[in-house]
């Protein structure tokens, strides 16, 4: 059943949902630091330190009811503030634990620019999506990032310390194959799902794009991981030079391609698009060129990948390709 909350300016709305936001992994609706959480005195006052603040929920979860909640706890002498997560009391490692009893998505005003940022937007968006449905994915996230810093680290300091650098290349491969194949599965669900919109809203195709993905689509998932493996190997010298993993799930793309925008068949058409949103409409042009622009208030025109042009040229109110 819907729930619409309504309400004057600061009466509170966006706090409670907020609040809601962090009964899931993740920095919540606004993905504001823990210390801007906290309630500040109305006569605006600085305060000598944040004050604790914290969420709670009973929840009903497989026959019976659990007590989850989660927290700050500023720092103390000096140490780093935290989140804790309380799962009946017992306090839990991290926060993937509550992925096992609440899954959450939102949808902002600001998030109307997912195709407008650059990819890790996009990927957090999509990491987000598996979180609802696959609780050790964050955990599996936070390995390969893990290694590949530490890879990166080792590179970039000039070592050559060859069984270290294979158990983190191995380690990126395992945890970082199985990544790329949790994002499929949701992506390919979502997009089958969206396949079978009926009605004024468009239809919408997505894939997610990156060479691990394009691996795992060609073969089975563990010649994948080992081709990853070896490839990382064979970019040991590119990557200590640029000071970065220059392959990976971590360069990994979200492309949505509205159906029906284009009437010609898929091999001539253009309009999938990984950097705007909706996708672009495409029209024939005065000179007999196709030129295709996004549906933005800088009226920007895309003439060729990466090269943008300014124009105060009518546009069609239908999308369409010439």
């Amino acid at each position: 059943m819907p729930v619409v909350l309504t309400g004057p300016n600061g009466a509170g709305k966006t706090n409670l949902l907020e609040g809601l936001s962090f009964l899931v992994p993740g920095r919540g609706l606004r993905r504001a630091r823990l210390t801007d959480i906290t309630r500040r005195p109305a006569d605006g006052r600085p305060q000598a330190s944040p004050r604790p603040w914290g969420v709670a929920a009973l929840v009903s979860a497989g026959g019976g009811e659990v007590e989850i909640g989660t927290g700050f706890e500023a720092g103390t002498d000096g140490g780093r503030d935290k989140r804790i997560v309380r799962i009946d009391g017992e306090t839990q490692r991290n926060q993937a634990a509550l992925a096992e009893y609440v899954g959450c998505q939102w949808l902002t005003p600001q998030m109307d620019r997912l195709f407008l940022e650059g990819p890790p937007v996009r990927r957090r968006f999509l990491d987000r999506l598996v979180f609802g449905s696959d609780p050790a994915h964050a955990a599996r996230v936070n390995a390969y990032d893990h290694a590949m810093r530490e890879r990166t680290r080792l590179l970039s300091a000039g070592r050559t310390d060859i069984d270290w650098l294979k158990a983190l290349e191995s380690t990126m491969a395992a945890q970082g194959t199985a990544v790329a194949a949790a994002r499929l599965e949701i992506a390919g669900r979502l997009g089958a799902r969206l396949a079978e919109t009926r009605g004024a809203f468009p239809s919408a195709a997505i894939h997610v794009a990156g060479t691990v993905e394009a691996w795992l689509g060609e073969a089975p998932a563990l010649e994948a991981e080992e081709r990853f493996q070896d490839a990382l190997a064979h970019r040991r010298g590119q990557d200590a030079a640029e000071g970065r993993a220059t392959l990976g799930p971590h360069l990994s793309d979200l492309a949505v391609r509205h159906l029906g925008n284009c009437a010609r068949p898929a091999s001539r058409r253009r309009c999938w698009w990984r950097w705007c949103w909706p996708a672009p409409a495409c029209v024939p042009t005065s000179w007999g060129r196709r030129r295709c622009f996004s549906w933005t208030r800088s009226r920007r025109i895309w003439t060729r990948p990466g090269v943008w042009r300014y124009s105060t040229r009518s546009r069609s109110s239908t999308p369409r390709c010439g």
